[in-house]
């Protein structure tokens, strides 16, 4: 009988351990908005093979969180969202001219799209880091241009994220000889 009250205790404790493992595995609880929290950019100097001329392509990391996951847009999606410029990255350009930025648009859209993140048979919260790219061609842009952006995303349910602002990002700053 000892016996069986000692294995009885084990089991019992094991069941214990295994149910407050499990309990820490929750499922984040996140807004069904995204929310996104700038984290930085890079910057690389690129020759075009095209046209060659330089360009600079910068991107920009951002953190992301959506409750339901329907983040992203897939092929089918994306061909009604382009006919209708229904972005899911939203980009809105600064630039600085005597010491204040202003808003200006780029010669070409620089808001766009990203590819689904969450498979849709599965929803629920997801988080990570989404990078996106952007080109500016030196032709185009001034020497030393200074620029920064602000972001939102958009799932697609229409809910649109909270606004982040990047670092200031200096473009065109190579010296000729």
């Amino acid at each position: 009988m000892l016996f069986n009250l000692v294995n009885f205790g084990k089991t019992i404790l094991i069941i214990a351990i295994l149910g407050t493992l499990v309990s820490c595995f929750k499922e984040p609880n996140f807004s069904m908005t995204p929310n996104i929290k700038y984290k930085d950019f890079s910057k690389d100097l690129i020759l075009d093979e095209f046209t060659g001329g330089t360009k600079d392509t910068i991107v920009v990391n951002i953190e992301f969180q959506d409750g339901d996951g329907d983040l992203g847009l897939g092929e089918d999606d994306k061909a009604d969202a382009v006919a209708n410029n229904n972005f899911n990255y939203i980009v809105k350009a600064y630039r600085k001219k005597n010491g204040s930025f202003t808003a200006y648009e780029p010669l070409e859209p620089i808001s766009g799209f990203f590819p689904k993140l969450a498979d849709d048979t599965k929803p629920g919260p997801i988080e990570g880091t989404l990078s996106y790219g952007m080109d500016f061609y030196h032709a185009f842009t001034p020497k030393f241009d200074t620029l920064k952006f602000e972001i939102q995303i958009k799932d697609r349910a229409g809910n649109l994220s909270n606004t982040v602002e990047t670092d200031d990002i200096v473009l065109n700053a190579i010296e000729s000889n």
